[in-house]
């Protein structure tokens, strides 16, 4: 968490500014900032630790994917197919994943690839269904 996160808890009774500021409405609201406080990534509620991690990994993920850090970006959405296949995040990462590859090489066909992995592995996720346009590149 230290090596890639700086973690800051706010009192959402007595920072009203600042939950009025990054639009908290409920806790625990994880929020993935830049070095420059542009947001990438939010989650709200409590879950179990494997999808916390997923979680925050997907959002260094789309840190590194805002950035243009494509390398970086894949290595993250790889970490969580590997580490964690079957928190909710997965989906999302492997969506990511076939638009970071796609981003890194110009290659269309690392689109399609990712659909095909998204319909094998998570058919019934919105993430399947915003991929299914890639089924028109030849």
């Amino acid at each position: 968490m230290e090596k890639d996160f700086i973690p800051i808890q706010v009192d959402f009774n007595k920072n009203k500014a600042l939950v009025k500021r990054f639009g908290v409405k409920w806790t625990p609201t994880i929020i993935i900032f830049d070095a420059d406080g542009s947001e990438h990534h939010r989650f709200i509620g409590f879950l179990p630790p494997e999808d916390f991690i997923a979680q925050l990994v997907l959002g260094k993920g789309k840190a590194e994917f805002d950035l243009d850090h494509f390398e970086q970006a894949i290595q993250c959405f790889q970490e969580i197919l590997v580490r964690y296949p079957r928190a909710d995040a997965a989906p999302e990462a492997q969506y990511f994943l076939g638009v970071a590859k796609y981003k890194a090489s110009h290659d269309p066909k690392e689109l399609k690839l990712g659909l095909e992995v998204l319909r094998r592995d998570y058919p019934n996720s919105e993430w399947t269904k915003k991929a299914q346009v890639y089924a028109l590149i030849p």
